[in-house]
């Protein structure tokens, strides 16, 4: 309980967004306890106003996926209390289904002119920040964790960093979906080139958390259909293997407001899975919060939830749901180009001994991993704990570019 107050506490004021409003609804003031209401406050104060621009053109006329709807420049972000410019961009993507979708996300490049090869991309897949239309990071002030994303920029390297689809934009968010998240991922970096001509076709992709299990899937899509330019990723704490991590958050006192997130999720893409027979009543009365709240609000919520108090006792039996978990696990194919794998022992949101399944599987599948692991590093940076992220990041630099540099990468399978 302890550490996920803190936890929650850290993601919102480093970029949890606002709700529709300030405060919830008065029917759901029982569950919104004095913490719950002062991260309604840091999402406010950290909200940027959504504006049309994240309005899909109605009807979304058909387009290649990848293709530019609209771009935008902007310097209302500020990280570590320091201006930044960006350009944030509009953008066709596609569902998992195949379906033509907008989707929305952010460049940031670095001072200067592009060198004559072109700034090189570091396309970034960003961990949870909640799954309502107002959690997109394009939509946080800090751009949700930019004080990461700017060490790429300070470096010389482009950063491309998209929402996901549902987040920001018109639509529902396929929370987890590895096929949707991965299509954003590869068409927000189409689309960035058509916004910025000065940026390279060469791109290394980056992700954490759900972030990082959107990389895997896009890096299995290599192995059949290679995207040009693509270089390799680095994944820190991928929600991979996707029935053990809910196993896992489910049994683990605090974690339990990702469990509706994953549900609710899942209920986009399969709209046949019925939530009553995944969520307890307690957690199914709390659901509003995911719909309005992100990250921050939604895990305050559900802190107090755990075990049965939070799924039914057979929430597996719920076909559709473990179908789509199953569907949806990365790791079990094999990658094309390499992967450098970080996980810290620390972690509470994705125990060590998953991602050292994740990691001894890819091996064995002949997939070029390095993976390593770091004594002391969690999940994310909160008082008292560094995040694998930030912990990791002089080595998640280095190997960035000797990717970029052309350099080859080395492997732990043996």
């Amino acid at each position: 309980m302890q550490f996920m107050s803190r936890l929650a506490a850290v993601l919102l004021t480093v970029g949890a967004m606002a709700a529709a409003s300030t405060t919830p609804a008065s029917a759901d003031l029982a569950y919104c306890d004095q913490q719950c209401q002062w991260q309604w406050d840091q999402q406010q104060q950290n909200a940027l106003p959504r504006t049309d621009f994240y309005d899909a053109p109605d009807p979304l006329q058909p387009a290649p996926a990848g293709t530019l709807i609209r771009q935008q420049d902007t310097s209302e972000f500020r990280v570590a209390g320091a201006p930044v410019t960006a350009t944030r961009i509009l953008y066709h993507s596609r569902t998992s289904a195949g379906r033509d979708v907008a989707a929305s996300g952010v460049v940031l490049v670095p001072a200067g002119t592009a060198p004559a090869s072109g700034w090189p991309v570091v396309v970034n897949a960003h961990g949870t920040s909640g799954s309502g239309v107002n959690c997109a990071p394009s939509l946080m002030r800090d751009l949700y964790h930019g004080d990461q994303m700017m060490q790429f920029v300070e470096r010389g390297w482009a950063v491309v960093a998209p929402d996901y689809a549902g987040l920001g934009t018109t639509g529902q968010d396929e929370f987890l979906n590895k096929t949707a998240e991965s299509n954003d991922l590869i068409n927000a970096a189409r689309a960035a080139r058509q916004a910025l001509p000065g940026l390279s076709d060469q791109w290394v992709l980056w992700g954490h958390s759900q972030g990082g299990g959107a990389a895997l899937g896009v890096a299995e899509r290599q192995a059949d259909t290679p995207e040009p330019g693509y270089l390799g990723a680095v994944v820190t704490s991928p929600a991979a293997d996707l029935p053990a991590a809910v196993a896992s958050v489910v049994a683990t006192p605090g974690m339990g407001g990702f469990v509706p997130l994953i549900t609710e999720g899942a209920e986009v893409t399969d709209p046949q899975i019925d939530l009553g027979r995944v969520l307890s009543p307690k957690a199914l009365s709390r659901l509003s919060f995911t719909r309005t709240g992100c990250l921050g609000v939604v895990m305050s919520v559900y802190s107090g939830l755990s075990g049965t108090d939070l799924v039914r006792p057979n929430y597996l039996s719920e076909p559709h749901f473990a179908k789509y978990l199953d569907e949806n696990t990365t790791g079990r194919r094999p990658v094309g180009g390499p992967v450098l794998l970080l996980q810290g022992d620390a972690d509470h949101a994705i125990p060590r001994s998953i991602t050292d399944h994740v990691a001894a599987t890819l091996c064995q599948l002949g997939s070029q991993v390095d993976y390593r692991t770091y004594p002391g590093l969690g999940h994310d940076t909160y008082p008292g704990v560094t995040g694998i992220d930030d912990g990791a990041m002089p080595d998640i630099l280095a190997w960035t570019a000797d990717r970029l540099a052309g350099r080859p990468a080395t492997s732990t399978c043996s």
